[in-house]
Order: C-alpha cells, then sequence, then structure tokens
C-alpha cells in the first residue's frame, strides 16, 4: 500500500471512533502494521492482540472479536499466512484485502481546508460514457459527499486544492481518462459559490 493510504489508515485507527466495523479495523491495522508484512508471528494471536490495541478504535473491542475477526478476514480472503525466509509465519494482505482496503479508503477521504482561500476555483468536470452508469453516480456521490457545488450537470466546484483526492476516487472506478480538473482564477456572479462554501469575506 502507498504512504497516502497508510497515513488515512492510521488517523482513522487513532480516532477512536466506537462505530467502526471490527473487520475494518483489523484490515486497516494489518495495513498499518505490515509494511511489507506484519512482524509478529501469525498463531501468535495474543501478539496480534497486542498490536491491535495500540490503536485507540481498536480498544473498543475485545480480544474474542479481534481473534474472531481475524479469522474471518482468512477465511475471506481478505489475508493469508505464508511463511517467511526464517520459516515463521506471518499474515499477508491478499489482492482481494487490498482492494477492500482501497474502497475503504475512499470513505475516509477528506479534502482538507487551505487556512486562507487563495481566490482561484477547482473545477471537476467529466463526458463519462453510458457505459460506466454506475462509475458515474459513484462519482457523483462522492463530489456531493465532499460538499462539492454542483455547477452543471457534469461540472462541480471546489474551492480548495482536491486534484490528488478527485484523480484518486476517479482512477478507483476506472474513468480517470473522462474526468478533467481545472483551476479557474474567476467565475462571473460567484456570489452563490461563495455563499455555498462560507466565503463571503473573501
Amino acid at each position: 500500500m502507498e504512504n497516502q493510504y497508510i497515513s488515512r489508515f492510521k488517523e482513522f485507527l487513532d480516532s477512536g471512533t466506537p462505530k467502526a466495523k471490527i473487520t475494518k479495523v483489523a484490515l486497516c491495522v494489518f495495513a498499518v502494521a505490515s509494511i511489507p508484512m506484519l512482524v509478529f508471528i501469525a498463531a501468535a494471536m495474543g501478539n496480534a492482540v497486542q498490536v491491535f490495541k495500540q490503536f485507540k478504535t481498536s480498544r473498543h473491542f475485545s480480544k474474542k472479536q479481534i481473534t474472531d475477526s481475524i479469522t474471518h478476514l482468512y477465511r475471506q480472503k481478505l489475508i493469508e499466512y505464508i511463511a517467511d525466509k526464517n520459516g515463521k509465519v506471518v499474515v499477508k494482505i491478499t489482492k482481494k484485502g487490498q482492494a477492500r482496503l482501497r474502497a475503504f479508503d475512499i470513505e475516509l477521504i477528506e479534502i482538507k481546508k487551505s487556512k486562507k482561500w487563495d481566490g482561484k476555483w477547482r473545477l471537476v468536470m467529466f463526458d463519462i460514457p453510458m457505459r460506466f452508469t454506475k462509475g458515474r453516480e459513484a462519482l457523483r456521490f462522492h463530489l456531493k459527499k465532499l460538499n462539492f457545488f454542483q455547477f452543471q450537470k457534469s461540472a462541480w466546484i471546489y474551492p480548495y486544492p482536491c486534484e490528488d483526492e478527485i484523480i484518486f476516487i476517479t482512477d478507483f472506478f476506472g474513468l480517470g481518462k473522462y474526468v478533467e480538473i481545472l483551476t479557474v482564477e474567476s467565475i462571473l456572479r460567484d456570489e452563490k459559490l461563495k455563499k455555498y462554501f462560507h466565503l463571503e469575506f473573501f
């Protein structure tokens, strides 16, 4: 997993949120603790529990819940047990597990606002073929979730840098080549936009 994913997962685990599902927490722990593999021996579940308890969100779960979740991840083929070069059995996230993490990572994405607006608008535009209807709807869902303003049917606006986040989302859904991100210096009659993003004083 790339460093940016790991950073988001670690922030999630350190957040202490009590509503997280144990399987998501477990998979995130594996991602954070394994670069590229978990350092604890798979058979030693006591060690695994100790690793989990290092993170605030994981502390909401009992030892049994943690061990059961690890077993569930294995049965779902999201993790696997393999022998390292020293013959020790360790846990590794499978390709299926990595795909599940990428999907969860999108749920965690937030666009951090700059302390001061630079006066520019980020315009996300797309022309997505009909065969990608589900992907187009998923993109619209995430743009709404990230509080973008729908300027036109396939044009959405945001006042802060968001290129990396949008590229990540569009690549995940295989829509990258159908989406363009423009930085616009000014928009005629932008009063409604400034009010929507609470930028009235700029």
